[in-house]
């Protein structure tokens, strides 16, 4: 499922992206994946890590465009 989060600069999109994507690895959800530009990978896999601990942020694909292009 796509779904597109919108809003202006500082209005928590960030947030609640980590919050979701948490929510849904606790929950127990496979194959969940998380696109996010080149620059922004490796803060976004450890913003996870620290969130979801080691065990569970595996469950969490962090992709940039480049390494989605690479999977496919």
């Amino acid at each position: 499922m796509l779904q597109l989060v919108l809003g202006r600069s500082g209005a928590g999109k960030t947030e609640w992206v980590y919050e979701r994507l948490c929510a849904l690895a606790k929950a127990g959800r496979q194959g969940l994946l998380l696109l996010v530009p080149e620059q922004f990978s490796f803060e976004s896999e450890r913003a996870l890590l620290e969130r979801l601990g080691p065990r569970l942020s595996g469950s969490v694909q962090v992709l940039s465009f480049t390494r989605l292009a690479e999977q496919v």
